[in-house]
């Protein structure tokens, strides 16, 4: 597995990109600068570095809490089950992630916190193809715009499940891979296969090009 977050449960991974500012990042992660600046001794606010990692301080909003970081959105013709298996964890594993949901009555769109377990899938992006390597030995693949070269992991899953629908994959290069609807750029893919993308790649998926 991946190992590229050295954060604590509670906080999340972000690697500084280009025109970042503290404060930004304080809206979006819905937290404060003081909070953030606490969590990374020695940050200073006015001399962000690109590349940089800091952890930001994870602040419930429009879905629950997950010190993973690992979301998942429920579908049709899935149940708690077969989501347990597919990341290769117990059911009661997944249910204390989960506390206070009902397990016989999953309804599509809502959203779990997944503990994080091996990944069941690899990502390789090439001449614009994105390819998702499962462990049965099978693929999928969908189109994509952007480049990647390298290796990276999957270090944060971002989601809004609001009138956007965004999905972002954050990666360790400072990267991204994102649906059209982020409007966030990176490695860019369509909105409906972004939609399974995340949910088929859990945190610490490699990601190669």
């Amino acid at each position: 597995m991946c190992k590229c977050n050295n954060c604590s449960p509670g906080q999340t991974p972000y690697i500084i990109r280009r025109g970042d500012t503290l404060w930004a990042l304080s809206q979006t992660y819905g937290t404060t600068v003081d909070d953030i600046l606490k969590l990374n001794p020695g940050l200073v606010a006015e001399n962000l570095q690109i590349g940089q990692r800091i952890c930001i301080p994870f602040v419930p909003s429009n879905y629950p809490s997950c010190s993973t970081g690992n979301y998942y959105v429920v579908g049709k013709g899935v149940n708690f089950n077969t989501i347990a298996a597919y990341f290769g964890v117990s059911t009661d594993l997944l249910y204390k992630n989960n506390m206070g949901i009902d397990p016989d009555a999953l309804f599509e769109g809502q959203v779990l916190c997944i503990p994080v377990a091996p990944s069941p899938v690899k990502i390789q992006i090439s001449d614009g193809v994105l390819t998702v390597r499962h462990k049965n030995g099978g693929t999928t693949s969908c189109p994509v715009s952007g480049s990647f070269t390298g290796s990276a992991c999957v270090i944060n899953k971002q989601l809004d499940i609001g009138t956007s629908g965004a999905r972002i994959l954050d990666l360790s290069d400072g990267g991204a891979i994102s649906g059209e609807a982020s409007k966030y750029g990176g490695v860019v893919v369509g909105n409906a296969d972004m939609d399974a993308l995340f949910n088929l790649t859990p945190v610490g998926t490699e990601v190669t090009g």
